[in-house]
Order: C-alpha cells, then structure tokens, then sequence
C-alpha cells in the first residue's frame, strides 16, 4: 500500500502521511532533517489535513452532468 504524500509543515519536503481515525486528516510519519543525524524532525507525527491528488481529470472536483429525464 502506497501512502500519500503531503509537504511537511515544518521542513517542506514531501512526506508521506499514514492513516489516522480523523476524517480527512492524516499523521506525518517519522522523518530526520538531516540523514546522518538521530534527531527527528519537529514536523512527525503531526496531524495534516489530506489533500485530493489533482490529475487530469479531476481538476475543480466532480463536475455534473446535465441530462434529460425523458427524452
């Protein structure tokens, strides 16, 4: 399974965010700032709100049809 990603709200840099039992928001998982240092990022753990991929396709969200009931 392929966790989203979402820009740290602390360093930046795309980071994925696992589940959590909050609609709509996710938690930034464990990162280091820095590779050869023990310390972690303040940004871990966190709680973001999840963003929708914007693909072709789903710019703006759903878009409705307008159709005849009887035609």
């Amino acid at each position: 399974m392929r966790l989203p990603r979402v820009p740290c709200p602390v360093c930046g840099r795309p980071i994925a965010v696992a589940p959590v039992e909050a609609i709509g928001l996710g938690a930034v998982v464990d990162h280091k700032q820095e590779s050869r240092r023990l310390v972690l990022c303040p940004g871990s753990m966190r709680r973001v709100p999840l963003t929708r991929p914007q693909g072709p396709g789903r710019a703006g969200g759903p878009t409705a049809v307008q159709q005849a009931l009887f035609e």
